[in-house]
Protein backbone atom coordinates (compact mmCIF):
# COMPACT_ATOMS: atom_id res chain seq x y z
CA UNK A 1 0.00 0.00 0.00
CA UNK A 2 1.64 2.98 -1.01
CA UNK A 3 1.19 6.03 1.14
CA UNK A 4 3.68 8.79 -0.05
CA UNK A 5 3.84 10.57 -2.58
CA UNK A 6 5.37 9.61 -6.04
CA UNK A 7 7.45 11.88 -8.52
CA UNK A 8 4.31 11.73 -10.34
CA UNK A 9 1.22 10.51 -8.36
CA UNK A 10 0.06 10.32 -4.55
CA UNK A 11 -0.24 8.32 -1.69
CA UNK A 12 -3.06 7.40 0.41
CA UNK A 13 -1.82 9.90 2.93
CA UNK A 14 -2.44 12.64 0.39
CA UNK A 15 -5.61 11.27 -0.74
CA UNK A 16 -7.38 11.21 2.57
CA UNK A 17 -6.03 14.63 3.66
CA UNK A 18 -7.74 16.33 0.41
CA UNK A 19 -10.96 14.61 0.61
CA UNK A 20 -11.03 15.19 4.37
CA UNK A 21 -9.87 18.69 3.99
CA UNK A 22 -13.16 18.76 1.28
CA UNK A 23 -15.29 18.04 3.34
CA UNK A 24 -14.43 19.95 6.16
CA UNK A 25 -13.94 22.97 4.38
CA UNK A 26 -17.43 22.49 3.36
CA UNK A 27 -18.95 22.01 6.53
CA UNK A 28 -17.14 24.89 8.12
CA UNK A 29 -18.27 27.11 5.40
CA UNK A 30 -21.29 25.94 5.44
CA UNK A 31 -21.52 26.97 9.64
CA UNK A 32 -19.49 30.18 8.51
CA UNK A 33 -22.34 31.10 6.53
CA UNK A 34 -24.90 30.50 8.94
CA UNK A 35 -23.30 33.14 11.58
CA UNK A 36 -24.97 35.74 9.11
CA UNK A 37 -28.04 36.01 10.71
CA UNK A 38 -29.26 38.24 13.38
CA UNK A 39 -27.05 39.32 16.53
CA UNK A 40 -29.56 38.06 18.75
CA UNK A 41 -29.63 33.96 16.80
CA UNK A 42 -25.71 34.49 16.10
CA UNK A 43 -24.38 33.26 19.13
CA UNK A 44 -25.08 29.78 19.12
CA UNK A 45 -24.06 29.65 14.89
CA UNK A 46 -20.65 31.02 16.01
CA UNK A 47 -20.04 28.78 18.36
CA UNK A 48 -20.55 26.12 16.38
CA UNK A 49 -18.77 27.27 13.41
CA UNK A 50 -15.77 27.82 15.77
CA UNK A 51 -15.99 24.86 18.17
CA UNK A 52 -16.10 22.66 14.35
CA UNK A 53 -13.30 25.01 12.84
CA UNK A 54 -10.52 24.31 15.56
CA UNK A 55 -11.54 20.74 15.45
CA UNK A 56 -11.33 21.12 11.33
CA UNK A 57 -7.92 22.88 11.63
CA UNK A 58 -6.08 20.14 13.02
CA UNK A 59 -6.67 17.69 9.77
CA UNK A 60 -6.10 20.88 7.78
CA UNK A 61 -3.23 22.05 9.50
CA UNK A 62 -2.08 18.37 8.86
CA UNK A 63 -2.64 18.86 5.51
CA UNK A 64 -0.64 21.73 4.85
CA UNK A 65 2.66 20.66 6.47
CA UNK A 66 2.08 17.24 4.83
CA UNK A 67 2.24 19.73 1.21
CA UNK A 68 5.17 21.47 2.60
CA UNK A 69 7.05 18.33 3.03
CA UNK A 70 6.24 16.06 0.77
CA UNK A 71 6.15 18.66 -1.88
CA UNK A 72 3.40 18.52 -5.25
CA UNK A 73 3.89 15.76 -7.53
CA UNK A 74 5.31 16.32 -10.64
CA UNK A 75 3.17 16.01 -13.94
CA UNK A 76 2.66 12.51 -16.11
CA UNK A 77 3.88 12.89 -19.34
CA UNK A 78 0.03 13.85 -20.75
CA UNK A 79 0.25 17.14 -18.22
CA UNK A 80 2.80 18.86 -18.96
CA UNK A 81 2.10 22.26 -20.08
CA UNK A 82 0.98 26.12 -18.77
CA UNK A 83 -2.19 23.94 -16.84
CA UNK A 84 -0.50 21.96 -14.92
CA UNK A 85 1.50 25.01 -13.60
CA UNK A 86 -2.18 26.60 -13.04
CA UNK A 87 -3.22 23.80 -10.94
CA UNK A 88 -0.04 23.44 -9.00
CA UNK A 89 -0.02 27.40 -8.25
CA UNK A 90 -3.62 27.45 -7.83
CA UNK A 91 -3.37 24.52 -4.90
CA UNK A 92 -0.70 26.06 -3.38
CA UNK A 93 -3.02 29.47 -2.99
CA UNK A 94 -5.90 27.28 -1.92
CA UNK A 95 -3.59 26.00 0.51
CA UNK A 96 -2.36 29.53 1.76
CA UNK A 97 -5.72 31.10 1.87
CA UNK A 98 -6.54 27.92 4.27
CA UNK A 99 -3.50 28.81 5.78
CA UNK A 100 -4.80 32.78 6.59
CA UNK A 101 -8.15 31.70 7.76
CA UNK A 102 -7.14 29.21 10.72
CA UNK A 103 -4.80 32.37 11.48
CA UNK A 104 -7.55 35.08 10.80
CA UNK A 105 -10.19 33.37 13.07
CA UNK A 106 -8.67 33.07 16.10
CA UNK A 107 -7.35 36.27 15.73
CA UNK A 108 -9.94 38.03 14.96
CA UNK A 109 -12.52 36.25 17.63
CA UNK A 110 -9.65 36.93 20.02
CA UNK A 111 -8.73 40.75 19.16
CA UNK A 112 -12.46 40.62 19.88
CA UNK A 113 -11.59 40.61 23.85
CA UNK A 114 -13.71 37.36 23.62
CA UNK A 115 -12.35 33.51 24.28
CA UNK A 116 -12.80 31.19 21.54
CA UNK A 117 -15.54 28.49 22.78
CA UNK A 118 -14.37 25.03 21.51
CA UNK A 119 -17.78 23.53 22.45
CA UNK A 120 -17.87 23.76 25.98
CA UNK A 121 -14.01 24.61 26.56
CA UNK A 122 -12.73 28.10 25.95
CA UNK A 123 -9.64 29.17 24.80
CA UNK A 124 -9.30 32.79 26.66
CA UNK A 125 -8.04 36.02 24.59
CA UNK A 126 -4.18 36.17 24.75
CA UNK A 127 -4.38 39.99 23.56
CA UNK A 128 -7.70 41.75 24.85
CA UNK A 129 -9.86 43.68 23.20
CA UNK A 130 -8.31 45.66 19.70
CA UNK A 131 -11.15 46.91 17.75
CA UNK A 132 -9.30 47.89 15.18
CA UNK A 133 -7.31 44.28 14.85
CA UNK A 134 -11.00 42.67 14.97
CA UNK A 135 -12.24 44.64 11.83
CA UNK A 136 -8.62 44.04 9.71
CA UNK A 137 -8.75 40.08 10.68
CA UNK A 138 -12.67 39.83 9.62
CA UNK A 139 -12.22 41.34 6.34
CA UNK A 140 -9.29 39.15 5.94
CA UNK A 141 -11.03 36.02 7.41
CA UNK A 142 -14.23 36.63 5.08
CA UNK A 143 -11.93 37.32 1.71
CA UNK A 144 -10.17 34.66 2.50
CA UNK A 145 -13.54 33.17 2.41
CA UNK A 146 -14.31 33.79 -0.62
CA UNK A 147 -10.95 33.49 -2.62
CA UNK A 148 -11.28 29.84 -1.36
CA UNK A 149 -15.14 29.53 -2.38
CA UNK A 150 -14.03 30.64 -5.92
CA UNK A 151 -10.62 28.65 -5.68
CA UNK A 152 -12.81 25.71 -5.47
CA UNK A 153 -14.98 26.58 -8.29
CA UNK A 154 -11.61 26.66 -11.01
CA UNK A 155 -10.41 23.74 -9.49
CA UNK A 156 -13.58 21.98 -9.93
CA UNK A 157 -13.87 23.23 -13.37
CA UNK A 158 -10.43 21.58 -13.64
CA UNK A 159 -11.21 18.39 -12.82
CA UNK A 160 -13.92 18.46 -15.61
CA UNK A 161 -11.46 19.59 -18.26
CA UNK A 162 -9.46 16.73 -17.35
CA UNK A 163 -12.38 14.40 -17.38
CA UNK A 164 -13.76 15.42 -20.29
CA UNK A 165 -11.89 16.61 -22.44
CA UNK A 166 -8.14 15.47 -21.35
CA UNK A 167 -8.68 12.12 -20.21
CA UNK A 168 -5.30 11.76 -19.14
CA UNK A 169 -6.04 10.15 -15.81
CA UNK A 170 -5.79 13.35 -13.32
CA UNK A 171 -8.42 12.53 -11.58
CA UNK A 172 -7.62 8.72 -10.75
CA UNK A 173 -4.55 10.41 -9.27
CA UNK A 174 -6.70 11.91 -6.11
CA UNK A 175 -8.63 8.63 -6.20
CA UNK A 176 -6.60 5.61 -6.70
CA UNK A 177 -2.31 5.72 -4.91
CA UNK A 178 0.65 5.72 -7.46
CA UNK A 179 1.75 2.25 -8.47
CA UNK A 180 4.10 0.57 -5.76
CA UNK A 181 6.89 0.14 -8.20
CA UNK A 182 7.37 4.01 -8.72
CA UNK A 183 9.87 5.19 -5.98
CA UNK A 184 8.99 7.50 -3.05
CA UNK A 185 10.01 11.17 -4.38
CA UNK A 186 10.30 13.84 -1.52
CA UNK A 187 11.14 16.55 -3.51
CA UNK A 188 9.63 15.47 -6.88
CA UNK A 189 8.65 18.81 -8.25
CA UNK A 190 9.01 21.50 -6.62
Amino acid sequence: MRLRDTATGYGWISIVLHWLGAVLLLVVWFLGNSTQASQAENAPAVAMHTSVAVLASLALIGRIFWRIFEHHPGPQPSQRGWSFTLGKFLHTALLLAISIMLISGPVMTWSSGAAIQVFEFALPSPIGMHPELRTFMHAVHVNSALFIAYGVIVHVAGVFKHIIFNRDGTFDKMMVPANLSEPTSRKSSQ
